[in-house]
């Protein structure tokens, strides 16, 4: 018999979190109850309950309210995550008869979850989004022992996730018991039905996502002022929310519309022209990364910019969807010219990039592989 209550881990507010989401509705979509427990670094309280509603159903969520910042690193956070591991542990034994399977996403959950699990008799899926021995934020001095303790959880976990077939690189050395290969595929049954009222002289590039250094944001938006047939619309939220809301005051091309629900995000990027999915290639995790705005590229067939040695930028350089980019912003401004040269081709790129999509990636596939990971662990005994 399969179990039926499954508690999602996660270290941000899930407000919004597209993976985290997904799996949930489609975890709702075939009868499970779903919780969620979440981390709000944006104010103080001890916890806070709600409804996250999704479009199969509706997920019961917990928030502990522990202020720290995002992409602030470890050393900064400390605290605040070591707080976050205690209310996790608080939490898992206080609602002990409310779920059957722990989904944990990332060490930061995983390796509570890993103890509480085996002392309240509870299966585990760890779901990797992120090697964490491999982010730029992880201490050096720490890293061999961070990455011991994460095999570990990998080995005695009942199911484990990782985000593309490339990340099996990572976990080289692990023996997961199940290991399934979930991509960060887009879950959005009304594509096509809403649009943004956008200016359609203009060539748009979106993006909307965690507003960080690293990801070439100011010098994309320093190519798009000097250019007015140019237009950035960009969202999110992070450490450059400040700076971009001031420049959209500054320049009519810059428009800034702060944190969005998912669904309003693929409808802006939707009603944009070309989008960008630009990491830091120094960065181990980005090699392997598997960035939600390739995806979503892909599904609505939209042009897209990427890092080379950045996670699937061979995808588009073999598929020709788009344009691959050194680290620096003059290479960011040729691949921006490039694309725009390359108008013409536009729309057979769409239909490129759709049918590789569906395809290759579709969440559709991506569902029966979380679907059938569940119900291989509900037939698992428990040791």
């Amino acid at each position: 018999m399969i179990n039926k209550s499954v508690v999602f881990l996660r270290s941000n507010p899930v407000n919004p979190d597209p993976r985290v989401e997904k799996e949930a509705n489609s975890l709702i979509k075939e009868g499970y109850n779903v919780i969620v427990v979440a981390w709000d670094r944006s104010e103080k309280y001890k916890m806070k309950e709600a409804n996250l509603d999704l479009e199969n159903g509706s997920a019961k969520i917990y928030r502990f309210g522990i202020p720290a910042t995002y992409g602030g690193g470890m050393k900064s956070n400390l605290k605040a995550l070591i707080l976050f591991q205690i209310r996790l542990i608080q939490w898992l034994f206080r609602y002990r008869k409310q779920y059957d399977i722990i989904h944990a996403c990332d060490f930061d959950t995983a390796f509570v979850a890993s103890k509480c699990s085996k002392i309240l008799n509870k299966k585990l899926i760890y779901d990797i989004f992120d090697y964490y021995v491999d982010a730029f934020t992880v201490p050096k001095r720490l890293k061999k022992i961070i990455e011991s303790l994460d095999q570990r959880v990998i080995n005695s976990a009942d199911g484990v996730i990782i985000c593309t077939e490339k990340r099996k690189e990572q976990i080289k050395g692990t023996n997961p018991k199940r290991l399934a290969i979930i991509h960060n595929s887009p879950a959005f049954s009304n594509l096509g039905k809403h649009y943004f009222e956008l200016n359609q002289e203009k060539i748009k590039i979106a993006y909307v996502g965690v507003l960080l250094e690293g990801r070439l944001l100011k010098e994309l938006a320093n190519v798009i002022i000097n250019n007015t047939n140019l237009e950035l619309h960009i969202g999110g939220f992070g450490k450059l929310e400040r700076y971009f809301e001031e420049l959209s005051l500054k320049y009519k091309n810059v428009i800034y519309y702060g944190k969005l629900e998912y669904s309003k995000t693929i409808e802006l990027e939707n009603s944009c022209d070309i989008m960008t999915a630009i990491y830091d290639p120094r960065i181990p995790n980005h090699y392997y990364a598997a960035p939600n705005k390739f995806y979503e590229a892909l599904m609505l067939g939209k042009p897209v910019i990427m890092v080379k040695n950045t996670g699937m930028d061979e995808v588009v350089s073999q598929n020709s969807i788009g344009e691959v980019i050194d680290y620096n912003s003059e290479s960011l401004e040729a691949g921006i010219n490039n694309l725009i040269s390359r108008k013409s081709s536009w729309k057979d790129i769409c239909q490129n990039m759709k049918q590789l999509y569906k395809g290759n990636y579709s969440w559709d596939e991506m569902e029966k592989r979380l679907i059938s990971l569940y119900k291989s662990i509900g037939n698992m005994q428990k040791k």
